[in-house]
């Protein structure tokens, strides 16, 4: 029997407020306008039973700290919590306590929360090779999204879960024939898998032209030879060079010593050049001090007045030498004798700074002569280095090169030997998995049974709902409409989901009646596990404007509201009018009154 699914509430936790829209009722219409978030409700409910394929806008993310949806299952009425901040969903039966908090994301073999609201809605959770029944899977065939609406038929979930959910839910298969069915879908992978895998090699082995044995041991032979012969190449240059760098080491070391002497040298030449600089000075001095004793002891023939020429008088006493008057104190004796003292100092000083002039001159050419011997160190280094080294080196890695391809090419010989045994390997692979996947395919087959009558009936009487439902929806559109029995998806006037969104409209018909076939089926069709319910959001906005676009809304929203029974809920999110119809419950949302009465609405997102 179908679980019951009922909406009975949806909240969100904002600034430490819960508060959202009541939704319980057998038909409950959200008259939504642009901004009013009816698509962020919808999500918020999915995601908040633990869907991954969806996300909430950022407007909601950046507000919510959690999010409660109050849902009635047949197991009673229960309150889901879930922690946007933790990511764990907690769930609560108000009617027995019973209390389950579970991660979003499972990991380590732990049960997600998601499976969880799938056993709750009374659908087993499968999980085979082939796919598994999920939460988003379930909630495909439950709620009509907007972003779906008029693109494509379900939509959200992996394909492969679908496909598995689908049979799960119709009672096309259980869950010991899902996993027989996906064994034996891997076993033929297997078997395949390993048939070209044994034609790949065996078309390898002729390309190589089919070598024996005997062929490989002679090619490893050979190249055995010349791998020994380059290692010992390698050796041999490892000794030279062995006994070369250590020529060069002791070279390096003498152009290093000659280094440090023309080091030392210039050192010596620099004090040298230091010493004559005061040597300098002092002969300034000298020279300066003899210029005025000169200066001082020469005789003067005319006055420094008139510049008449002086007249001497020859007196007893010294007289001077400028007026004639008597000299008594010897001033031109002393000044004679001071310009002796004054060239004798000068030729000390000269004397001194010849002897430190020498000494430069010979510092500097010691410096130079131990710079050159420094450099011709080192031009030897460069020169032995060039001559006796390089070359070995170079050698020696082109040795090495060719002792690396040679085992490279030992280790492809080998490899190649290994096909041998790998063809018969293969083969016998092949054998097995081909066996497996036949045993598998007929433990299938057994499991199978009226699997495809099954399918065929189910799809025969979903095709008689579909064509029921969806045919009053455009009769002058629509001659024409059945479920496909391999994937479950419409056909309208022979037409395919991928035709049919090319053409304006017919995709939103086609999705609305699928849906509520679905619905239809889980109340009356026996097997089916679907929940009694369906989420239609903004499933009209697709189906144009005029008079064929409102009659086309109009009969559609008459088979949604014909389609409601107390024993099921539809909940359709559209700005349009529904007929009047017992129990249906209208609440009137825009962008000034949204779905979430506490949220902050921004510029780039409407919750």
């Amino acid at each position: 029997m179908p679980c019951k699914l009922s909406w009975l509430k949806q909240e969100l936790l904002i600034d430490g407020e819960w508060d959202g829209i009541d939704l319980e009722g057998p038909l409950r219409h959200v008259k939504a306008g642009i901004g009013a978030g009816s698509s962020s409700l919808g999500d918020a409910f999915w995601i908040t039973l633990g869907a991954v394929s969806l996300k909430l806008l950022p407007a909601v993310t950046e507000q919510a700290q959690a999010m409660r949806a109050t849902v009635a299952f047949d197991s009673g009425i229960w309150t889901i919590t879930h922690d946007l901040l933790t990511q764990e969903i907690t769930f609560l039966n108000t009617t027995t306590g019973q209390v389950e908090t579970l991660p979003l994301v499972a990991e380590g073999g732990e049960r997600s929360a998601g499976s969880y609201s799938v056993e709750l809605m009374g659908i087993p959770v499968v999980e085979t090779a082939r796919g598994s029944v999920t939460v988003d899977s379930v909630m495909t065939l439950l709620y009509l999204r907007q972003v779906h609406a008029g693109h494509t038929v379900y939509g959200g979930a992996n394909a492969n879960d679908l496909g598995v959910t689908i049979e799960v839910c119709f009672g096309l298969l259980d869950e010991k024939a899902a996993k027989l069915k996906a064994q034996a879908i891997a076993a033929k992978n297997r078997a395949t898998k390993a048939a070209t895998a044994l034609r790949k090699a065996a078309e390898q082995r002729i390309a190589d032209g089919l070598p024996t044995s005997v062929d490989f041991d002679a090619d490893e032979a050979r190249l055995a030879n010349a791998l020994d012969a380059a290692t010992a190449e390698v050796l041999r240059l490892d000794a030279e060079l062995d006994t070369h760098r250590a020529i060069l080491t002791t070279r390096t070391h003498e152009q290093a010593q000659a280094l440090q002497r023309a080091a030392d040298a210039g050192t010596a030449a620099d004090r040298t050049q230091q010493t004559l600089a005061p040597l300098y000075e002092a002969r300034g001095q000298a020279r300066a001090a003899l210029a005025r004793a000169e200066q001082d002891a020469r005789q003067r023939t005319h006055c420094p007045d008139c510049e008449q020429l002086l007249q001497r008088a020859t007196r007893p006493v010294p007289t001077c030498g400028l007026c004639g008057q008597p000299d008594p104190d010897g001033r031109a004796a002393r000044h004679a004798q001071q310009l002796i003292a004054a060239r004798t100092a000068l030729a000390a000083v000269e004397d001194k700074l010849a002897t430190a002039q020498a000494d430069a001159q010979q510092a500097t050419n010691t410096l130079t002569a131990l710079i050159g011997a420094a450099q011709k160190a080192a031009s030897r280094c460069d020169a032995y280095r060039t001559a006796e080294i390089t070359p070995r080196e170079q050698a020696k890695s082109k040795a090495a090169a060719t002792a690396a391809e040679t085992r490279a090419a030992i280790t492809a010989v080998r490899d190649r030997r290994k096909e041998l045994t790998r063809l018969s390997d293969l083969e016998r692979i092949e054998k097995r998995t081909a066996q497996d996947a036949e045993q598998a395919r007929m433990a299938w087959t057994v499991a199978e049974g009226d699997a495809q009558h099954i399918r065929k009936q189910t799809a025969k009487e979903l095709s008689m709902i579909y064509a029921e439902k969806v045919i009053p929806m455009a009769p002058d559109k629509i001659r024409h409409a059945s479920i496909d029995p391999k994937t479950f998806t419409p056909r309208l006037n022979g037409r395919t989901v991928r035709q049919l969104a090319l053409s304006a409209g017919l995709i939103n018909i086609a999705n609305i009646g699928l849906h509520l076939t679905l619905l239809e089926a889980a109340r009356t069709l026996p097997g089916a596990l679907l929940p009694r319910a369906q989420w239609l959001d903004s499933s009209l906005d697709g189906l144009g404007a005029g008079d064929e676009g409102n009659s086309l809304s109009a009969r559609a929203l008459q088979i949604i509201s014909a389609t409601a029974a107390q024993d099921a809920q539809i909940l359709v999110a559209t700005a349009h009018d529904l007929p009047p119809t017992p129990g249906t419950v209208t609440t009137e949302h825009d962008s000034h009154h949204p779905v979430i009465p506490h949220a902050r609405t921004t510029d780039n997102d409407t919750l």
